[in-house]
Order: C-alpha cells, then sequence, then structure tokens
C-alpha cells in the first residue's frame, strides 16, 4: 500500500511469455487489451439527484482475444493508481485466461489515474466521493452491465487485486456474492485496522528488519548495523556542525536547519528500505520506483545491505564522495544468491506471525554482537546513506538529495492521505510507528490523536477509529467463501493478511520468499518452488469456483 503514490505501480520488468499466451514484453500492455469508458454514477448512495444524477467518466481495459462464450470473466479490482501499471503485470490472469476462454477485464479507481470525476486532481476540487464503498459498487455497475452487454449472464466473474486492490476483491466477494463468484486477494491486508485484535502497527517494520537478516538472505551484520547507523545519525544531527556535516554525507541539497529536519531525514531513509522490503523480488523491478525501466536490482534488500557490510578500508577519504560514490559501488554489485527463508511452513499452510515472521529478527537484534566494531561511526551514516541512495538515484542523475518524502516516505499527501484520513487505509509512514525491537528507532506508540489532527487540519474530517473494522470485518472472515488470500512473507503488509485457513473455501496461501503480491505477476523459468506451488493452489481455487458456478453448486 505505500507505492510511490504519484507514479504509482510502474511494473516489473522484462518477464517472459508462456506457450498459451500471445507473446509480447510483460512490460507492455497486451495489445488485445482495448481501452473504453464508462458513464458512471457519481455518487451511488443519495438519491437528493435522482433526476439529475451526476456522472463522470469512468476508464476500463477489455482483453477479448481467447474469450468463449458462457467463459468465465477475470476482473481486476483497480487499487491507487493508474491501470497501465496492473494491465502490464498481471500474468497470473493473462496466463490462465485461455485455458478458461476467459474475458478479461481491470477497472481503475475512481480519483486514480485517468478516472477524473472533477478533472485533473479532482482530489483537490472535491474527494468526498474518494471511498472503498462507491469503488465497489462503481465495479458493481460495471459488471453487471459487461455481463448483459456481452450476453454472459452465465459466466461467473473471478475478482483479482493486489494490495488494496486485494482488499477490494474480497470486500467485493463479501459484499457482492451474487456478482463475484471468487476472489483472489495477493498480500491484502485486511487486518491493518485499528480494532483488528491483535493490531501492531509497530509490527510491519518487525518483518522490514527481518528482510535484514540471513532469515531474509540477507548478510549477518546488516540489521544491527542499520540500526547503529541510525544512532549516529541522530547524535550527529544533535548540534548545528553535526547537521552541516550530515549534509555532506548523505549528499543532501539543502541544509538541515534543525533537528526536525535530521527525523525527516531519518524517515526518508527508512522509506527506502520499507521499498526494499516490499519489492523485495528476486528478479530486477521498477515496481518500487516510480521511474519506469529504471530497475532496483533483484533481492533489493540484499543489495542495499551490501553498503551496510562493507568493509571500513572501502569508505577512506581516497573513496570516491556522495552520488559519485553510489555509482561506484553499484558498479561492484554481484547478484544475491536465492536463499530460502529457515523456519516457515508450506505455501498454502498456516504460519504465526510471532514466531514464523518475526522471531528470527527479534533474536538477531537482541543479540549484543559488536557487528560494527572497527568501523567509524561516520562511515556506517554514508553507508545509510548510500543504501537509501540506491532507490532514490536509480535513475543516475540526482547530483544531490532533497528531502520531499517521495515513495514510501510521502504518506500525508494526495488522494491517498484522504483515504487514509476517512477510512484508515494503510499507510505505513508516518502513521505506523518502529518500535525498538525493530533495526530503526523507537518512534513511541501508534498516535491516534497526532493522526486525527492532521486530518482536521489537511482535509476537514476524521477517521472513525473502528468503522473500516466493523464495516469489513477485519480479519474475521467467518460467514462468506470462495476467496483465497496470498501472502509472501517477506512482505511487511503481510503481518496484517489472513494467515491461517478460514474454512474449506476462505484459505490462506503463504510464499516464504514472496514480497508484495509476486504471485500475480508473470511466471518465470527460475520461479521458486514455493512461488510455483501457490499459484497452483490458487488457481486451482479459481478452477473450483468456476465448476461450481457452471453447475449451480456454486455458495
Amino acid at each position: 500500500m505505500s507505492t510511490p503514490r504519484n507514479t504509482t505501480c510502474a511494473w516489473l520488468l522484462v518477464l517472459l511469455c508462456i506457450a498459451q499466451s500471445a507473446c509480447f514484453r510483460a512490460n507492455a500492455i497486451p495489445p488485445d487489451c482495448k481501452e473504453a469508458w464508462y458513464t458512471q454514477r457519481l455518487d451511488h448512495f443519495r438519491w437528493a439527484h435522482q433526476f439529475d444524477q451526476p456522472t463522470f467518466q469512468q476508464r476500463y481495459f477489455l482483453c477479448n482475444a481467447h474469450w468463449k462464450p458462457n467463459g468465465p470473466i477475470f476482473f481486476y479490482a483497480g487499487n491507487e493508481g493508474p491501470l497501465e501499471g496492473y494491465l502490464k503485470s498481471a500474468g497470473l490472469m493473462f496466463e490462465s485466461r485461455e485455458q478458461y476462454g476467459a474475458l478479461v477485464m481491470f477497472a481503475e479507481h475512481r480519483y486514480y489515474g485517468k478516472t477524473q470525476p472533477f478533472g485533473p486532481d479532482s482530489w483537490r476540487s472535491d474527494p468526498s466521493y474518494l471511498t472503498s464503498e462507491q469503488a465497489m459498487a462503481d465495479y458493481a455497475n460495471m459488471l453487471w452491465e459487461l455481463k448483459r452487454t456481452w450476453n454472459a449472464t452465465d459466466s461467473p466473474i473471478i475478482a483479482f487485486g493486489g494490495s488494496y486492490g486485494g482488499m477490494l476483491a474480497a470486500w467485493m466477494r463479501r459484499q457482492y456474492p451474487h456478482i463475484v463468484s471468487g476472489a483472489v486477494a495477493a498480500s491484502a491486508p485486511v487486518g491493518q485496522f485499528p480494532g483488528t485484535p491483535g493490531f501492531t502497527p509497530s509490527a510491519f517494520w518487525e518483518v522490514v528488519t527481518r528482510d535484514a537478516t540471513p532469515a531474509g538472505g540477507a548478510p549477518e551484520d546488516c540489521a544491527d548495523n542499520v540500526r547503529e547507523a541510525f544512532k549516529q545519525l541522530f547524535a550527529t544531527g544533535a548540534t548545528p556542525e553535526g547537521r552541516q556535516q550530515l549534509q555532506q554525507q548523505c549528499t543532501l541539497c539543502d541544509t538541515l536547519a534543525d533537528e526536525g529536519a535530521v527525523k525527516t531525514l531519518a524517515y526518508w531513509v527508512q522509506g527506502a528500505f520499507d521499498a526494499y522490503a516490499m519489492g523485495n523480488y528476486p528478479f530486477p523491478s521498477d515496481y518500487m520506483t516510480g521511474a519506469p525501466g529504471h530497475n532496483l536490482p533483484a533481492w533489493p534488500m540484499r543489495a542495499a545491505c551490501k553498503f551496510m557490510t562493507l568493509p571500513p578500508s572501502a569508505n577512506t577519504a581516497d573513496s570516491p564522495t556522495g552520488v559519485d560514490r553510489l555509482a561506484h559501488f553499484r558498479k561492484s554489485w554481484s547478484p544475491a544468491g536465492k536463499a530460502t527463508v529457515p523456519g516457515m511452513s508450506a505455501p498454502h499452510a498456516s504460519a504465526g506471525v510471532e514466531s514464523g515472521i518475526l522471531a528470527p529478527a527479534r533474536r538477531l537484534l537482541s543479540s549484543t554482537k559488536a557487528a560494527s566494531a572497527g568501523r567509524a561511526n561516520e562511515d556506517l551514516v554514508v553507508s545509510l546513506c548510500k543504501a537509501a541512495g540506491m532507490l532514490y538515484n536509480v535513475t543516475g542523475d540526482q547530483s544531490c538529495f532533497k528531502l520531499d518524502l517521495s515513495g514510501p516516505a510521502a504518506g500525508n499527501t494526495g488522494p491517498w492521505d484522504y483515504q487514509v484520513c476517512t477510512e484508515f487505509l494503510g499507510q505505513e509512514l508516518p502513521y505506523f510507528p518502529a518500535a525498538d525491537s525493530s533495526m530503526f528507532w523507537d518512534q513511541g506508540p501508534f498516535d491516534w490523536e497526532g493522526l486525527v489532527a492532521h486530518c482536521k487540519d489537511s482535509w476537514g474530517v476524521a477517521p472513525e477509529k473502528h468503522w473500516s473494522v466493523a464495516q469489513h470485518g477485519g480479519l474475521d472472515w467467518r460467514g462468506t467463501s470462495n476467496i483465497v488470500f496470498s501472502n509472501g512473507l517477506l512482505d511487511p503488509w503481510s503481518v496484517f493478511g489472513v494467515l491461517e485457513n478460514v474454512s474449506a473455501s476462505v484459505v490462506a496461501v503463504l510464499i516464504p520468499d514472496g514480497a508484495h503480491h509476486l504471485d500475480l505477476v508473470y511466471s518465470r523459468p527460475d520461479d521458486s518452488d514455493s512461488l510455483k506451488a501457490a499459484r497452483a493452489t490458487i488457481m486451482r481455487h479459481v478452477d473450483r469456483w468456476i465448476q461450481e458456478f457452471s453447475q449451480g453448486t456454486g455458495s
């Protein structure tokens, strides 16, 4: 849920075609997918304008190359970004459609991409119609009309979605079961709301930390050195002279005026590690960069950790400085080998968050080994900023860095922040504090009052603390059916996901070496066994839903 907001979801690079699909580069939209527009009601829940109902044009794409009458409809529930990114990466849907003769539809979420009810940047004009309920009603309307116009009344609709889109897919199965026959909800943090039993915001950062340990395939001393580097960053930033030193060490464009600016720098760095955890894919990807065609390396957390494990001699006065140093070490990387995650269960088994995901990081960070012995404190800070620069200078054209809190650190701006302020949809920075047990710093308790104050000041609204759980159920999925909740355990959002089977038809699929909705992207020859097994499990359930619908036995 934290992707670069202004260029959300520029997606995965150079994935391979398989035999049953028309061959095209997976960073291109399939050629049979055609853009179209649907005249949508602005407000589905009030009748004040029933004789003059305001409407807007909602964008969607329809892909019909393999459509067969009465075949299923694969529907992608668009989330907080332009549709193109999802179209370019939804390999699971496209690789499966020929087998089923499926019609494929992608719908763009209101207020995002080109679907702007009040013109460009509609959220600035009137964001009051930007809610998940309105978005799901949009999708229900479109799907109902699609089945009518394509004479597809006997076609089951299978909803797919990742992250917020996964939440929408699952919620639509619960709210519109007569329209959606089943849902694949990938990396859907449906339990990330206050009021959900066991809700612990800091758990997000425990998984980020775990990714920087051997349990996540990273070098042993990485998390310890990151933690020590943050301590040194704050200590150095406590004086004007130290802040000037930090500006030079981190190659910042502007001076750090006070200790508040130092904290902004720290959050900027933290946002980069957030991106490396969410986008911790085993192949180069531009998913988290916001710069199409400019990739993070494979296993980006391990690549970032190489900066934090460099020997002291690599940071001498004779070494390149600033951005030049970034380029110097980028050239010297060798891809880290694929590692399995110790102690994790099979892809479709249950796993406890405390014992399975977080314990290795806590064990490592609780040790008192002198991981940074022999390294100058300023070397750690320089290395920390170099690690962040892997994301923020992915284009290689930055001569210095501006602390604009872009990417995952840009949580409190734009239309997504409005949704956070009304429905508390997920935003880790700046709202989820890290605990001292992580590799960051103790950021205090979850500050609900501070969030409310920000929302009132920015939007004139305040979130209802428990409404989203009352409305959608949080992690309680009893009483519904036909949902697969898939989660990669390298993804920090997994701690808020459904990690155990609820019933025979509401199931959890776990991918120990998977990051944010990795299972939805195109397959590759070098996919791990756990990823292959996860996709196979997902499609077995999809197949069952389709068969049950055709036989009239679906629930």
